[in-house]
């Protein structure tokens, strides 16, 4: 009689794909994304192609940052006032009254809670929500170290890192998905006023992950080694691309020196 033999199911394996990104503030990870790369070309990681990518990644991220403080700073405080009787008179102005939107936050100084523009008028709150940043001098605490890097078999390709002084609240939620904060725009009167806030700041703003990961795949899988530049020609004097060390190069089989010089001029 045949014996028949159970068998144990197959294990789960771990898998991780070759490619990533990854955006850290010192060394917090605020977004990191693994995704393939298809008809990838070693080549692309000698490139300028790839740098002019990392840089463009960054000032992405950089604009739609600073275009959420301005967002943030239009909602949480429009306007300051040091009394209560110095926001009244302001808004006496039929012209200052029509640039308000409800849900506008209203800081006045001398009093135990601010306010919120209920359409009409300034509509007291039960709390203050201004924590002294609005009128509070930039300090070096203010000004953080961000690194966008690009990462091939955990090992980083290419980064680039600058410096961004963003209010607390935008750089303390950092949401490249633009995700955080979308509401149903035809019934926003049941929002509390965090998260008319958080609606404000990401209305009518895409998803930026798939734009990034889109850009990076495209730069890196041309279909000749030839068509990538490796050398940028400036004057008289020609700069090569030294963002990834020639131990990388190696690792995948190239010879930087064997290679076309497609230059810049």
């Amino acid at each position: 009689m045949a014996e028949f033999i159970k068998r144990q199911p197959a294990q789960a394996r771990d898998y991780t794909e070759r490619f990533e990104f990854k955006l850290t503030v010192g060394d917090n990870i605020i977004c990191q994304r693994f995704f393939k790369i298809n008809n990838f070309n070693e080549a692309s990681l000698r490139s300028c192609e790839l740098v002019d990518v990392i840089n463009n990644c960054v000032r992405t991220i950089d604009n739609d940052l600073k275009s959420k403080t301005i967002s943030y700073l239009e909602v949480f405080s429009p306007s300051y006032f040091n009394s209560v009787e110095e926001m009244n008179k302001y808004y006496e102005s039929e012209v200052n009254r029509n640039r308000m939107r409800p849900g506008f936050g209203i800081v006045v100084k001398d009093s135990p809670f601010d306010y919120a523009w209920d359409g009409e008028k300034p509509k007291e709150l039960s709390f203050k929500f201004d924590n002294g940043e609005l009128n509070s001098p930039i300090s070096d605490n203010d000004i953080m170290t961000y690194k966008f890097a690009f990462i091939v078999d955990g090992r980083e390709v290419c980064s680039r890192i600058w410096e961004g002084m963003y209010p607390a609240y935008i750089r303390n939620s950092i949401d490249l998905t633009n995700k955080r904060g979308k509401q149903d725009k035809s019934d926003l009167s049941h929002l509390n006023f965090e998260q008319y806030l958080d609606y404000c700041i990401v209305e009518g703003r895409n998803d930026l992950v798939w734009g990034l990961i889109k850009d990076i795949c495209t730069a890196c899988s041309y279909h000749s080694a030839n068509d990538y530049t490796i050398s940028e020609a400036y004057g008289n004097k020609t700069y090569n691309n030294r963002q990834t060390d020639k131990e990388l190069f190696k690792l995948y089989g190239l010879s930087f020196d064997g290679m076309t010089k497609n230059k810049r001029k």
